[in-house]
Formats: C-alpha cells, sequence, structure tokens
C-alpha cells in the first residue's frame, strides 16, 4: 500500500488540525519507503519497542506520543538518537498521532465512557471549536439523488441543497473542504468554480476527556470493581472525598489529572486519570482515581489498530507496550 495513502488514512482518523498547540502530532521521521505491507502500532516510541516493529517488518510505525516536542540536534546520544538511527536505517516512516487522536470525537480515547455506557456525555475540556464553510457554485442541470447521495454520505458534509436557478450549496467542515472538493469534481466530470464563505454555526467541539451518567447509580466498591476489571489493574491511587454511590462519571485517558477541577464544577462523582500528584490531592474537591498514564491509552492505541486493521490494505498489528511504572514490595 502506497505510504501517501497510509498516511491519510491516519491524517483522517487522527486529524493534525485537532492537535494542541504545544504538539507535535504527525511525521517525526520521514523514510524513504514508498510502500509499506505492515503498519505496527504501539503507545512509545523506545528503541525497544521500535527495534519490534522493524523486526516486524514495518514500513510505518505509529505512535501515540511523540518522538519529540520540539526538534532538537542529532548529537547527544540517547533515546531520541537510537530511535532515528532506527528509523533512517530501515527506511521506514514513524508517525505520531498523539492529541489529534486524543482529541477525534467518539474515537478510540473515548473508549472507557463507552464500556461504562455513560450518557449525556460532553467534553471535559474544549481544545477547539470550529464552525463549518459553505460551498456554492452553479451547476447548469439538477444534482441527481444518488449523486447527492454520494456528497452527503461524506463525513465532512453536513448538507446539501439545490436552487431552482442552479445554485448548489454544500456546508462542509473547513478543514474537510480539500476532499469534499475533489469529491465534487470527481462527480460531475469538471471542477467548478467556487464560493467559499465562512459559517459561525453550528461550532463543532472537539477536546479532552468527557463527563456523563452512569446507566444506573452504582455504590463505590461496585464501581471500583468494574473498572478493575476494565484497566486490569488489581488497585490503584484515588485522591478526595469518596463518594458512597457514584452516579455521574468524568474521565480523561494519560495526564489528565488537572482536570479534576472541571471535573468537580461539572458534577462528578469520579475523575479516571492518570499522573496525579501531591498538592492536587490535597486540593481535589470530587474524587479522583489514579489508573496511571499507561493503562487508558495502551488499551486506545489497540483498538486504533482494530479500526486501521478494517480500512488499510496493509497489515496492521498491534504491539503491546509495558508500563514503565513499577511497585517495589519490601520482603
Amino acid at each position: 500500500m502506497k505510504i501517501k495513502d497510509i498516511l491519510a488514512t491516519i491524517r483522517r482518523l487522527a486529524p493534525e488540525a485537532n492537535q494542541s498547540s504545544w504538539d507535535n502530532s504527525g511525521v517525526q521521521v520521514a523514510g524513504t519507503s514508498r510502500d509499506a505491507a505492515k503498519v505496527a502500532v504501539c503507545l512509545e516510541p523506545t528503541p525497544e519497542m521500535v527495534g519490534r516493529c522493524l523486526s516486524w517488518g514495518a514500513g510505518v510505525v505509529l505512535t501515540h506520543h511523540p518522538l519529540y516536542m520540539k526538534p532538537r540536534a542529532l548529537s547527544r546520544e540517547g533515546l531520541f538518537l537510537d530511535v532515528v538511527r532506527l528509523m533512517v536505517g530501515s527506511g521506514a516512516w514513524l508517525y505520531a498521532a498523539h492529541t489529534s487522536l486524543d482529541t477525534r470525537p467518539g474515537g478510540p480515547a473515548f473508549w472507557l465512557g463507552r464500556e461504562l455506557g455513560l450518557t449525556g456525555t460532553r467534553l471535559l475540556e474544549v481544545e477547539h471549536g470550529r464552525a463549518p464553510v459553505e460551498a456554492s457554485f452553479f451547476c447548469g442541470k439538477p444534482v441527481g439523488r444518488d449523486t447527492a447521495n454520494v456528497w452527503a454520505n461524506n463525513a465532512h458534509i453536513h448538507s446539501v441543497s439545490q436552487s431552482n436557478a442552479g445554485e448548489v450549496r454544500i456546508v462542509c467542515d473547513e478543514d474537510g473542504w480539500p476532499e469534499v472538493a475533489r469529491c465534487v469534481e470527481f462527480s460531475l466530470g469538471s471542477r467548478p468554480v467556487f464560493y467559499l464563505r465562512g459559517l459561525t454555526a453550528p461550532v463543532a467541539e472537539v477536546g479532552f476527556g468527557e463527563v456523563g451518567s452512569l446507566p444506573e447509580p452504582m455504590a463505590f466498591t461496585a464501581f471500583a470493581a468494574r473498572l478493575a476489571g476494565l484497566t486490569g489493574l488489581k488497585g490503584f491511587t484515588a485522591a478526595g472525598p469518596r463518594p458512597e454511590v457514584v452516579s455521574t462519571v468524568a474521565y480523561c485517558g494519560g495526564s489528565g489529572a488537572s482536570m479534576a477541577d472541571a471535573a468537580a464544577d461539572a458534577g462528578a462523582d469520579v475523575l479516571v486519570t492518570g499522573d496525579l500528584k501531591y498538592h492536587p490531592a490535597v486540593e481535589a474537591r470530587t474524587c479522583v482515581v489514579d489508573v496511571g498514564h499507561f493503562v487508558l491509552e495502551e488499551e486506545m492505541m489497540r483498538r486504533f489498530a482494530e479500526e486501521l486493521s478494517g480500512v488499510l490494505a496493509a497489515e496492521v498489528a498491534f504491539f503491546a507496550g509495558k508500563d514503565p511504572l513499577w511497585r517495589y514490595e519490601a520482603e
């Protein structure tokens, strides 16, 4: 499968435009290969993990965490240089879907909410809010229903209409406009003269984490047991007031403990996340359950690999990682 088609699919499912301003989602190391038969998916771009993926024959290594946040010189020994050496020597491509994947509406980052059956969900922290654009053009003949349905089935298109005078109006996502324009051109057999204007509503929001209601309230002990079953953990650290009953749950994969106040303001009885620190724990106004940075995001990438395997012509494999944090128990 062509590398450009693999990257285009990843970008469609984890739009780079949705990433945070501080992030570096996208190509980390540009390879020399133009085709790939295998795509490896994992959480962390460590030398050990990248080596495993390349030994399997991956032409593209897709990670969640970027190899770097800011440009770095190739002048110091260490993890960064080791990974670059592996990738450059192989000719394969290294790509990171970080906050571009975290913020995809309904994407694999929201797997815990689906497993818990949360209803009435809303974002815990909004990163971007974008209004769509309206594209209009003249078509000398009526647009057939079949053609209109093809356009309407495009994920970026919100509506299609045509006036009696022949003016066609398409409302679509701004970042999806190039794809929509190609779709229209292909359907009509020629490229019409488009007129674009920005709209003020409706605004599509993307962001981190989610808060919603459980199907039925649960005792905290029952909720903790359910969470343990979903994460595979035998226990976890918690802070803040322990509720007797859990009705409203907030969660955010990775480092989301900073959202404790947002979760409390949203009425959450529990926030499930990772990277809880001492002073925020002291000040927690709602129960914060720290399952670790690794657990929720590892499962997210496993599910993303499953999704990709259903849409890519290349073979896709998930490479399980290992939580870098470990517990020492004195004998």
